[in-house]
């Protein structure tokens, strides 16, 4: 007569529970089946015994209870993650998002995909200081980003016509900083960066390039003294209010600041 295995007794030749065996892949309905056609077949001269019976019914049991405790916990875990994600809507946050890009904005909403909450931020071009070293000096700046279509237009935009900054400029009362260019749109070619100097007039001169198009930040470290000589002489288009969309794990989310 066949019984239901024991599971927390492996026999010679059988790995133990818990190692990479068909075990492992049995839950509760697996089990009833199993026990349901021993019942049905097994020998009506030989039935099991009342007490092999009661064995097998409190394996059952643990494993329904396992289950039950699993399923449980993560039912209980995903709702400190939804509570912690929703607690994050309307503060600003300091996140990698999904694509992998540097992402400063505000949480608009929260979303569950695949069990996980998901932060989302639709955020314009932005300009703000940056936490990383650098050496703009003390002064009023203004910035363009620019690219072109492949096909000899060039379009631009304003990062700080959206930051809210008086005059169109940001202003740094002291020395020894960096700038925070995000929320860049995806274009289909590289952008190119360009600055003033600290009047915050004059020609736009070259900072750098993000070659690629998905990239929505750009960080600014150099001093007047260490501008390219190259300058923006073209007028290209000036592109206004683009927005991008940025989904942010919760374990991807940095520094935090509460709404105000």
């Amino acid at each position: 007569m066949s019984q239901i295995p024991n599971v927390n007794a492996p026999s010679s030749g059988q790995q133990a529970f818990g190692s990479a065996n068909s075990l492992n892949d049995l839950n509760l309905d697996d089990f009833l089946n199993l026990m349901l056609a021993e019942l049905q077949n097994q020998d009506p001269l030989n039935p099991l015994e009342n007490d092999e019976l009661i064995a097998q019914i409190s394996q059952i049991r643990e494993v329904g209870a396992t289950e039950q405790l699993t399923e449980t916990l993560g039912a209980v875990l995903l709702g400190q993650n939804i509570s912690s994600a929703t607690n994050l809507i309307g503060a600003e946050i300091d996140a990698i998002s999904d694509d992998n890009q540097r992402v400063t904005g505000v949480v608009d909403r929260v979303t569950i995909n695949g069990g996980k909450p998901q932060l989302h931020i639709d955020e314009g071009p932005q300009v703000s200081l940056s936490d990383e070293p650098g050496e703009i000096g003390e002064g009023s700046y203004q910035y363009r980003v620019v690219w072109g279509d492949g096909q000899g237009n060039l379009f631009a935009i304003d990062p700080l016509a959206s930051s809210g900054l008086e005059g169109g400029v940001i202003q740094l009362s002291e020395g020894g900083k960096s700038i925070l260019v995000s929320g860049l749109p995806i274009t289909a070619t590289p952008k190119d960066i360009y600055r003033t100097d600290g009047t915050g007039k004059g020609d736009f001169r070259y900072l750098g390039t993000l070659t690629d198009g998905n990239d929505s930040s750009f960080v600014d470290t150099q001093s007047d003294e260490n501008l390219s000589t190259s300058v923006l002489n073209n007028t290209p288009q000036l592109i206004k209010n683009t927005t991008r969309s940025f989904t942010i794990s919760l374990n991807n989310v940095g520094e935090i600041r509460p709404p105000r």
